[in-house]
């Protein structure tokens, strides 16, 4: 029997985690020694591929050839990148860090990996859950459940602790190129431990690689005031664009234990040294801070609670929180106990604790009438402790997912289109939820169904605050219905965000598998990077 893992599928950095025989979390070092595993990858002219450290080495003379930071376009069909005639899509570039992942688990191990829970952004949708899990089946494994990070982060903190608490806490989650809010319910007495995920929020196109952008656009002004080298020349250049690539982070890192750092700068034959201030820094990335307190705000706000009477304690988890100005905002802005815990790890670490033993349960059958009510029954994530006794998590769902339906006035003309939901966000999860619905016409034939996800609470919400995540699906009804016959919509939502639509009418039941908007786009070059040889 093999090994299963929890895997921090990174932005810009990735993490592989177990549970040893004596209930234990530890990290899995790589081939190359590290803890954490750069997610940058390499495709050489001879058709090798090569991940990692490794990877951006190799990248130096060739950086065109160099991709990293896929994760914000997972799901998204427009982005595909080519080399040598063959395109390959966000999901399929991940599924060859995912590879090396297992390669350097199981020989870190001395066994097979035959199950893995891959965590994504709590702020990820449906298309980009899908495209993780299509990564880690790509890379042949066992995908046992897609996991949102600031849970698994929450996961793991819970296990650390031994003590009783009551508590409820925002795990605030800056990680290289995503950022998530969680409040997060603890309430461990004896042997009971409970946790439950309350709300979520965040940005996934916001995280430390915003805080670099601001960083090397601050230097090679600097360089180009001293030098007068074209700031557009230095941009445009692959060759400093992986230089900057690799020194900024280095100098971003500097700065969070000293007040200030120097790069010696090389471009058009000039070369000059910058030094970089903590409050040079700080100053250049005051818009990307402010937008967090925003999102947590926004978040707070939406669920009726306030950071003053609601929340205890702030859990930083991610590498950029590191940055000094990250703690040091947040206490000025709520003045609240902040704990840090494991910052780079704690989400892979979170993953392994499931991966260990989790009861992860499928979605209930109930449903209410038209509207099914809010919540539901779901089986929580149950993770057994060293100590015989067991946490329960219940996790909920990101996202709102509903169709787009129309009101008509008397003279049967559209009065109104909107998106009504059937299943909302902060359901509990897996979420079996039904809305219904009614037909226009007399003997109407059949009926179109375009699903939208969006980050409501309310039932009904217009269409510029939604986005379709499938194509059109046409389902034909049964022949004789009147006009105004009631018509059901269930939507069932697995563990791992994955949809699946059910259509009732006079008693037939339709089961849809719906294809989602670009999906081939998105699978783009999976073939080849099953064939390809990684190094």
């Amino acid at each position: 029997m093999g090994k299963k893992i929890g895997i921090d599928l990174g932005t810009t950095y990735s993490c592989v985690s177990y549970v040893d025989e004596n209930g234990i979390v530890k990290i899995i070092d790589n081939s190359e020694g590290e803890q954490i595993t750069p997610s940058v990858v390499y495709f050489a002219e001879s058709g090798e591929i090569t991940v990692g450290s490794t990877a951006r080495q190799e990248g130096g003379l060739t950086p065109e050839r160099l991709v990293e930071r896929v994760k914000n376009y997972m799901g998204d069909p427009s982005f595909t990148i080519t080399f040598d005639g063959s395109d390959y899509s966000a999901s399929a570039v991940s599924s060859v860090i995912l590879k090396k992942l297992k390669r350097d688990a199981e020989a870190y191990l001395g066994d097979t990996i035959d199950g893995a829970v891959i965590t994504c952004p709590a702020y990820f949708g449906e298309a980009a859950r899908a495209a993780t899990k299509a990564a880690g089946e790509a890379a042949e494994l066992n995908v046992l459940k897609i996991l949102d990070e600031p849970t698994a982060a929450g996961l793991a903190y819970g296990n650390s602790r031994q003590e009783d608490m009551q508590k409820t806490v925002l795990v605030y989650d800056l990680g290289g190129g995503t950022f998530d809010c969680t409040v997060l319910k603890i309430d461990f007495k004896g042997d009971s431990k409970q946790m439950e995920q309350v709300t979520t929020g965040g940005d996934h196109q916001l995280g430390g690689k915003d805080w670099d952008a601001r960083l090397a656009e601050y230097v090679r002004n600097e360089f180009s005031q001293k030098k007068g080298v074209s700031v557009d020349d230095m941009q445009s250049d692959a060759e400093s664009r992986a230089w900057f690539s690799e020194n900024i982070e280095k100098a971003k890192k500097m700065l969070t234990s000293k007040n200030s750092t120097t790069l010696t700068v090389s471009f058009g034959g000039e070369k000059e040294k910058i030094e970089i201030t903590r409050e040079a820094f700080d100053s250049a990335t005051t818009a990307e801070l402010e937008r967090t307190i925003l999102l947590v705000d926004d978040m707070l706000a939406k669920k009726g609670l306030t950071m003053a009477n609601d929340i205890n304690e702030i859990i930083l988890v991610g590498g950029s929180t590191r940055m000094p100005q990250v703690q040091q905002k947040l206490e000025q802005a709520y003045g609240k106990p902040i704990s840090s815990y494991e910052p780079d790890k704690a989400v892979a670490m979170g993953a392994a604790l499931v991966a260990s033993g989790a009861s992860i349960g499928s979605a209930s059958k109930g449903g209410d009438g038209e509207v099914a009510a809010l919540g539901g029954k779901s089986k929580p994530i149950e993770i057994k402790n060293t100590d015989g006794t067991t946490t329960v998590f219940k996790e909920k769902c990101t996202k709102s997912y509903g169709i787009v339906a129309y009101k008509y006035n008397a003279k049967r003309e559209v009065e109104r289109e909107f998106v009504g939901n059937i299943i909302f966000k902060d359901t509990d999860k897996p979420a079996h939820k039904e809305r219904g619905f009614r037909t226009v016409d007399e003997n109407q034939e059949c009926v179109d169904l375009k699903v939208y996800e969006n980050n409501s609470l309310e039932a009904d919400v217009s269409m510029e605050e939604s986005t379709q995540m499938y194509e059109t699906c046409s389902v034909d009804l049964p022949p004789g219905l009147p006009e105004g016959a009631p018509l059901l919509v269930i939507f069932d939502l697995d563990g791992d965000g994955i949809l699946v639509i059910t259509l009732i009418a006079n008693n037939i039941s339709k089961t849809i598998i719906p294809v989602r908007i670009g999906q081939e786009a998105a699978n783009a070059g999976m073939d080849k990077i099953k064939r390809a040889t990684l190094t």
